[in-house]
C-alpha cells in the first residue's frame, strides 16, 4: 500500500526549490542602485531650489505680517502704534522686528509703559537692509528705521515723515544672493515685492531672478 503512494507532481524539485529561494544577483543589485541615484539627481536640485524659495519668501511674508498686525491694532485700539524694521539704519543679518503701541509717540519702544503688539525674529542666513533712496522713516531720536501707523491706518513711512504720501523700502536678502525689495507705500501701507534681476541690474516684479 505504501509503495503505491506517490508525491503529487506539483512539489517542487530540489533544483526548483533552490532556484525559488535564489536572491538578487550582483548585476541585479547596481541596476536598482543606478536608478535609484538617478531619481536622486533629479529630484534633489528640485527640491534645494524649492526650499531656497520658501525660505526667503517666509522671511518676506513674516515682514508684511508684521506690518499688517501693527496696522490693524493701530485702528483697533485707537493708537499710534510703530514699526521698528531696521536698526541704525544698516545691513543686519538676523534681527528682531518689533511694534508697539507708542503712547508718548517718542518712536522709543519704552517697556513696559509701552504696550507690546508683536515681536518677528528673522532667521541667522537672513538679512534686513536699507534701500538707498527709499529710506525708512526714521524712529524718535535713535538711527532706527521703521513706519508709525496712526489710528486712522494712514502710514507714515519715509524719511521725510510724510503723513500718508510717498514711500520706503526695505531689503531682505539670503545667503545666496538673493534679494527681495518690499516697497511701502504712504497712506494704507500696501506693500508690494519686487525682485533683484543681477542679469539687467533692476528690480523687477517676477519673482524669477533666483541664485542657488
Amino acid at each position: 500500500m505504501l509503495r503505491m503512494m506517490k508525491y503529487p507532481d506539483s512539489l517542487p524539485s530540489s533544483d526548483r526549490f533552490r532556484r525559488c529561494e535564489r536572491g538578487f544577483t550582483l548585476m541585479e543589485l547596481m541596476v536598482v542602485v543606478a536608478i535609484i541615484g538617478f531619481l536622486v539627481s533629479i529630484g534633489y536640485p528640485m527640491l534645494r531650489r524649492s526650499l531656497v524659495r520658501a525660505e526667503l519668501l517666509g522671511e518676506v511674508n513674516m515682514i508684511q505680517q508684521a506690518a499688517s498686525v501693527a496696522r490693524i491694532n493701530a485702528i483697533k485700539q485707537s493708537g499710534r502704534v510703530t514699526l521698528k524694521i531696521l536698526d541704525d539704519d544698516a545691513l543686519q543679518e538676523g534681527g528682531v522686528v518689533a511694534a508697539w503701541v507708542d503712547r508718548n509717540e517718542d518712536g522709543v519702544n519704552n517697556e513696559p509703559a509701552d504696550d507690546q503688539v508683536g515681536r518677528w525674529i528673522l532667521k541667522n542666513g537672513f538679512s534686513l537692509g536699507p534701500d538707498s533712496g527709499n529710506d525708512l522713516f526714521q524712529l524718535g531720536g535713535t538711527n532706527n528705521r521703521g513706519m508709525v501707523f496712526l489710528p486712522t491706518g494712514t502710514t507714515i513711512v519715509n524719511s521725510a515723515g510724510n503723513i500718508g504720501v510717498g514711500q520706503g523700502a526695505v531689503l531682505v536678502g539670503d545667503d545666496r544672493l538673493n534679494s527681495i525689495r518690499l516697497l511701502i507705500r504712504g497712506g494704507s501701507g500696501t506693500i508690494t515685492k519686487e525682485m533683484w534681476n543681477p542679469y539687467d541690474e533692476v528690480w523687477s516684479d517676477e519673482l524669477r531672478f533666483w541664485r542657488y
